[in-house]
């Protein structure tokens, strides 16, 4: 804009001093108007150009700070259990979905696993990193040790100590008595009884109050023994039933030969 002025001006003196020129003289010959000339130059000589003004820029925008979450967040990329250690032999006690957010709150770098908040619940559980992506500033997190394995639960429950079995009932005996060198006869036969019970391990058989043998369980027989005894001589032959749980009463029965 201030450069333009001189130019302006000069324009203007050049006009008025060409009309000067053009005007008619007294004796009719046109004479340049030399006051007029030497006004004009001393005026441009007062005009100076001025240097246009030039605008300081602005400050330029500084761009937004993103800043880093303090907290390590986790989402995964497919749904992944929550366990109480680094493994399926650990507990599961809750889960983090696709779509959910969870603080982190340690890690176990030697296994990939990052150990959470429990989402929904309280607690902290053990994520696997494997679908996981943190966020977030990791390296002030505590390293965790991993848990001891827990102890399996018992697959099936000890049954209760059964109650002991019912006694036989109707001990017979099938005697035989061969007679030998008078008055010795050599006695045999068999017994049988009645099983009364349903939970028996077994039946033991006794001769005269000591042990004679014993059988399986639902066996209702028993070989007389083969004793050669005088004429007359009574020989006790006595029945129970065992099982863990204990024995039934004795039942017995008395054999004499002949």
């Amino acid at each position: 804009m201030f450069k333009s002025r001189p130019l302006l001006l000069l324009s203007v003196l050049l006009i008025i001093a060409l009309t000067a020129c053009n005007l008619p003289s007294g004796d009719g010959t046109s004479t340049p108007d030399l006051a007029l000339t030497v006004t004009a130059q001393a005026t441009l000589l007062q005009f100076t150009s001025t240097p246009e003004f030039t605008s300081t820029p602005g400050p330029s925008a500084t761009p937004g700070f993103t800043s880093t979450p303090t907290v390590p967040e986790v989402t995964v990329s497919t749904n992944t259990n929550c366990r109480t250690g680094p493994g399926t032999q650990y507990d599961l006690i809750g889960g983090l979905n696709v779509g959910q957010t969870a603080i982190v709150v340690g890690k176990n770098s030697s296994t990939n696993y990052w150990i959470i908040n429990n989402p929904g619940k309280s607690g902290t559980c053990w994520l696997w990193g494997e679908y996981a992506t943190v966020s977030g500033n990791t390296a002030g997190l505590t390293e965790y040790s991993i848990p001891p394995t827990p102890t399996p639960s018992p697959t099936s429950t000890p049954t209760s100590t059964p109650t002991p079995p019912t006694a036989a009932s109707n001990l017979v005996a099938a005697k035989v008595c061969v007679p030998q060198v008078a008055p010795i006869y050599l006695y045999g036969g068999v017994i049988n009884w009645q099983d009364n019970s349903n939970n028996e391990t077994g039946f033991n058989i006794y001769l005269n109050g000591a042990l004679s043998g014993s059988t399986e369980a639902n066996v209702t027989t028993y070989p007389i023994p083969a004793i050669p005894l005088a004429a007359g001589t009574p020989i006790t032959m006595s029945v129970e039933a065992f099982n863990s749980g204990g024995k039934s009463a004795k039942v017995d029965v008395i054999i004499i030969c002949p």
